[in-house]
């Protein structure tokens, strides 16, 4: 009981705890996830501007430092004029050129080179060379989108650089005129490192990212597969500040005055990975709340249960009948009243069962001197019929002989109750013989009495007047119609716990209907009316008595036949010592 209680009240605390730690988990857990998804995509839309700034400012710078480029004297009259007086004076003009764009070049780290595209379509290189380099080239889509291209200024797509064995530069053209009209080409050969490593910043904050030239051309790709391509083409044209798909977000911007897009991608990993280290922590945190509720409820849970269980054990006590019981709390609170009202109902029990017990015992004692008593009106009507009968015949020795057996008998009989209702079996012998006597003046010679009683069993105690109606019994239905030679034989021998008192005779016997007839009578009566006309209570009342006084296991048995005889046998508790009634 105490386990089984203690264990649901521990149980159903644990398990309120934990519903409401999982249900407040996974309410911050959701709260906390949106937020960090928030969070994140504002930290990469600032990264991302970031990286807008730098790219603009780099781009703005190159646009600048290109103008004031352009706009020197001598890079515009080299890039406008196609004729020369000689090949020298030409000559002469190229090394100046050369210098004014080396002095350029050197200001700036992302400049790789340099080029001018004259008017006539002849390119000088930013080194005295006369490299077919960029004649070659000319007739590439980069080179060839420049030159059809209207704008005054622009930015071409990636190529390889002459000077930089396998690396690529980013070409910046910017037209030249004069006074007079004439308009060259200026390009600046940016090395696409300069933008690479801005854009490269990005893997601190996105999964992949790209780099788009007009939408549809990649200029970088770091990520991104084939499958992710139409997304982000897509992306770079419409140039959308923030797509949600189902598996992160994307980010996109227009860089100013170009054709360029960055497009940037978040993964939701990203997210589950950031919000692991929550996970972990609220898991701790559950588990140590799990181990302080076990630690803090138990021994709170144990000293509620404790006193529930105190009365459990003591009614399991009640219900095998021991009322010796204590219930050792003190508890100050509702309890109290169950213990109180406890205690009390098993006073008022115990009082009841004492008081029980004393009323059945009186109801036991009362019946058994009731049932007792019948047999004095029955026994004496018999005997004062013999006197009667004696003293017609005025056989005053027999009378006398009677009287005094008369008297002995009675005065046996006037200390019936308490401890009376029982005696030993010396005394209950000495009693019969006295009712013997008194009979065989009413039967003269016609029977004898034999006792085959031990020594041992003498003393032992059996309810009283026992012995006398069973003698009655055998001379009234066995021997009366026997004129001589009758015997009735009492023995006793003991059985176990039991003792077996025999009163047998050598009669007529009875037929079962009268057996039946004396042993258990008619419902309800204990006395009969023979064919004589006088009752008969002695067996009834024989049977009657021993259940009363011995309880239903003991009782007379009888054994009979027509001409058999009879013998009744009683089997009565061994006791040493009288019962205390």
């Amino acid at each position: 009981m105490k386990q089984r209680i203690k264990h649901k009240i521990l149980g159903s605390v644990i398990l309120i705890v934990t519903l409401s730690l999982t249900a407040c988990g996974l309410l911050a857990l959701g709260y906390f996830y949106s937020l960090l998804e928030r969070q994140t995509l504002r930290d990469g839309e600032i990264h991302l501007q970031q990286i807008e700034v730098q790219m603009n400012q780099l781009i703005e710078d190159i646009r600048k430092y290109s103008a004031n480029m352009a706009n020197d004297e001598l890079i515009q009259q080299f890039a406008t004029k196609t004729n020369y007086d000689s090949i020298y004076s030409e000559l002469s003009a190229y090394s100046d050129v050369v210098q004014q764009l080396t002095k350029f070049n050197v200001l700036r780290d992302y400049l790789d080179s340099s080029a001018i595209i004259r008017t006539d379509g002849r390119v000088f290189w930013s080194s005295l060379t006369f490299d077919t380099y960029y004649q070659d080239e000319m007739n590439k889509p980069w080179l060839q989108n420049v030159l059809h291209n209207s704008a005054k200024s622009g930015f071409t797509l990636p190529h390889n650089s002459s000077l930089s064995e396998g690396k690529q530069v980013i070409s910046f053209f910017i037209r030249v005129s004069d006074t007079s009209g004439g308009s060259g080409l200026l390009l600046l050969n940016i090395r696409m490192e300069a933008f690479t490593d801005i854009i490269g910043y990005l893997d601190l904050s996105f999964d992949r990212y790209a780099w788009f030239n007009n939408g549809t051309d990649l200029l970088l790709n770091h990520g991104f597969t084939s499958e992710d391509h139409p997304i982000i083409v897509e992306q770079a044209k419409k140039a959308l500040p923030e797509k949600v798909e189902q598996k992160g977000f994307y980010l996109s911007k227009s860089l100013h005055n170009t054709e360029w897009s960055i497009i940037t991608f978040i993964s939701r990993d990203r997210f589950y990975e950031s919000i692991q280290t929550a996970i972990i922590y609220f898991c701790f945190f559950f588990a140590v709340c799990i181990i302080l509720c076990f630690l803090m409820f138990t021994p709170l849970i144990s000293s509620m249960t404790r006193p529930i269980s105190s009365m459990s054990r003591a009614m399991k006590q009640v219900s095998i009948g021991n009322y010796d019981i204590q219930l050792n709390f003190n508890t100050k609170d509702e309890l109290m009243i169950l213990k109180h009202g406890f205690e009390s109902m098993i006073s008022s029990i115990e009082q009841q069962m004492r008081e029980q017990r004393e009323q059945e015992k009186r109801q036991r004692r009362m019946s058994s001197e009731l049932l007792f008593a019948q047999i004095n009106p029955h026994f004496i009507y018999n005997t004062l019929n013999t006197v009667v009968y004696l003293s017609r015949k005025r056989r005053l020795e027999a009378i006398e002989g009677m009287v005094e057996a008369l008297i002995a008998i009675m005065q046996d009989a006037v200390h019936v109750g308490g401890q009376d209702l029982f005696t030993n079996l010396e005394k209950e012998r000495t009693l019969t013989r006295h009712y013997v006597v008194i009979q065989q003046y009413r039967y003269a010679d016609r029977f004898e009495l034999e006792w085959d009683v031990p020594d041992e069993l003498l003393g032992a105690w059996i309810p009283r007047s026992l012995l006398q109606p069973l003698v009655e019994n055998s001379i009234f239905h066995g021997l009366s119609e026997l004129e001589h030679g009758g015997l009735i034989r009492i023995s006793a021998m003991r059985e176990g716990d039991s003792i077996i008192v025999s009163v047998a005779d050598n009669g007529s016997g009875m037929e079962a209907s009268t057996l039946d007839r004396l042993l258990n009578g008619g419902k309800g009566q204990l006395a009969q009316v023979n064919e004589s006309g006088t009752k008969n209570i002695g067996i009834r009342n024989i049977q009657q008595r021993i259940q009363y006084l011995c309880g239903e296991t003991y009782g007379l048995e009888m054994r009979t036949g027509v001409t058999e005889g009879t013998e009744l046998r009683l089997r009565l508790p061994y006791m040493e010592t009288p019962p205390n009634l």
